[in-house]
């Protein structure tokens, strides 16, 4: 019954109370810890994950489904050579063994070491999710001539390996060549949904709001009855009005889907400060110390300013209320509270972690840089799409392609 209801907190998005119930159990047997282990991938935070591997039983640790699970919640905790290890040390290596590992080394940027252990997988262990994990490792490195190859080379494409092609090349500003791809899927197969959003959100990330209308347009006659999904291209298209200054547009369709009763996803941060879970939403003032943590906010406002940082207006995607300032919007966002709440605590803090729900912002991205430079303290934040490694040297591990 434990495992019952952890599992259905996993899949409904609250591990934290998984592992809540995890810390209750007397004596978990391998299925508890398997599901412990996969909540554990979805918080991300290294802290947490060595907190609770440390009490699985040596024998536990040689089972095949644990050592897979392993690989994925280091990789996914930005742990790649713990991943690595346990990947190494395995006596029997399966599909999901090469694959998860080729995820790990995608999410943490390393899409050439992704391509290297993708060459090495046995032909008859590759799967539909060995091309999907390598061909995104690709995506999020930009290394679209090898993803090129190696889509070419993929004598069974079905729509999901398609679609992440289009991201790859979404992502590099390679429009016209995605575009050539879904005409090319089309002729055969009816249209993807995930190929025309993947399209559109590398066009967003250009904020192109020309092509990004032509795309949204396209969408609502392709799709008319996927009434969310538009609804969530809406939303996309929105921010890029707002990004180019058109906050006229964006507010009509954000005003539009307010009446429609659609509400946006809301952006939470969690990190573990302390041995202990916190959670923070944007503008949070829900925690016991918020007037600690947001003197701690101007603290490193005034830090970063003083080092050049110049904060970007093209990132608030609404207009501001009147007691709202570019720079008080921004130092809301919902990272920054979770990483000033790691300095309120262990100011000489040297590793922070974050996992956040959605895509960090571009003036967050060039922030964390800057705080990790000047606090001397690597932070790693997890957003939706990949984990970004903030080296104290004021460098990510993303390169700046995100």
């Amino acid at each position: 019954m434990f495992g019952a209801m952890m599992k259905g907190f996993i899949i409904n998005n609250m591990p934290t109370k998984a592992i809540d119930l995890f810390n209750q159990i007397k004596e978990p047997n391998l299925v508890i810890y398997l599901i412990t282990i996969n909540g554990l991938s979805q918080i991300g935070i290294l802290s947490m994950c060595e907190l609770i591997v440390e009490k699985i039983p040596n024998c536990f640790l040689m089972n095949n489904h644990i050592q897979n699970a392993l690989i994925d919640m280091w990789g996914k905790s930005g742990c790649v050579d713990q991943a690595k290890k346990v990947f190494e040390n395995m006596s029997q290596l399966d599909e999901t063994s090469y694959t998860v590992m080729i995820n790990s080394y995608g999410l943490n940027g390393m899409g050439i070491e992704a391509i290297e252990l993708f060459h090495k997988v046995p032909s008859h262990l590759i799967q539909e999710s060995t091309y999907v994990c390598v061909l995104n490792a690709c995506s999020h490195s930009g290394l679209v001539q090898q993803a090129r190859s190696i889509f070419n080379n993929i004598q069974m494409k079905t729509e999901k390996i398609y679609t992440v092609m289009i991201d790859c090349l979404s992502r590099a500003s390679r429009f016209e060549e995605a575009q050539q791809l879904i005409d090319q899927f089309e002729c055969d197969h009816l249209p993807g949904w995930a190929m025309y959003m993947a399209l559109l959100s590398g066009v967003r990330n250009k904020n192109n709001s020309h092509l990004s209308q032509q795309i949204v347009d396209r969408m609502k006659k392709l799709f008319p009855q996927m009434i969310d999904s538009l609804n969530s291209a809406s939303i996309l298209l929105a921010n890029v009005y707002g990004s180019t200054g058109q906050i006229g547009k964006a507010s009509d369709i954000k005003i539009q889907l307010q009446q429609s009763g659609v509400r946006r996803t809301v952006g939470v941060s969690t990190t573990a400060v302390n041995g202990q879970l916190f959670q923070f939403r944007a503008h949070d003032q829900s925690h016991p110390q918020a007037k600690k943590i947001y003197a701690e906010i101007e603290k490193i406002s005034a830090e970063l300013i003083e080092h050049g940082h110049q904060y970007d207006a093209s990132w608030i995607t609404r207009p501001l209320d009147l007691d709202e300032t570019v720079e008080s919007t921004l130092c809301g966002h919902s990272e920054r509270l979770a990483i000033a709440w790691n300095f309120v605590e262990n100011p000489h803090a040297s590793l922070i972690q974050v996992t956040n729900n959605l895509r960090v912002c571009g003036d967050c991205h060039r922030a964390t840089k800057l705080i990790a430079s000047i606090r001397q303290c690597e932070i790693i934040v997890r957003d939706a799409n990949r984990i970004h490694h903030f080296y104290t040297n004021g460098q990510c591990s993303c390169q700046d392609y995100f």
